[in-house]
């Protein structure tokens, strides 16, 4: 376990609140937690709206469909779907990453 170094003077008078600060930063970590979760959520809810379905589909359609392909690079706003694909993709990860951690620190 990480330890924050506190000058000797104040350790005495921080030690019968340690479980109080402990909770503190139990619940602060839970807020930014959810925080990043909800960025990554509404990213790749854009992501999802965007080519209208879920990253491992779109990911499927893409390694597998060649007239899929065709039909997004034939498109303006879809052409770009390769550099798409490698963000989404980082996004969905780190939001799995994010759920993972926010759901062990609620389950300790």
């Amino acid at each position: 376990m990480p330890t924050v170094r506190v000058r000797e003077e104040f350790v005495d008078i921080l030690q019968p609140l340690q479980e109080s600060v402990d909770e503190a930063l139990r619940r602060y970590v839970i807020e930014k937690l959810q925080d990043r979760i909800l960025e990554l959520e509404q990213r790749v809810q854009k992501w999802e709206e965007k080519y209208g379905c879920s990253y491992d589909l779109f990911a499927y359609r893409t390694a597998s469909e060649k007239e899929y392909v065709e039909q997004l690079d034939s498109d303006p706003a879809t052409q770009q779907w390769e550099g798409d694909l490698i963000s989404w993709e980082f996004d969905v990860k780190e939001l799995r990453k994010w759920r993972r951690r926010l759901q062990e620190l609620l389950n300790e």
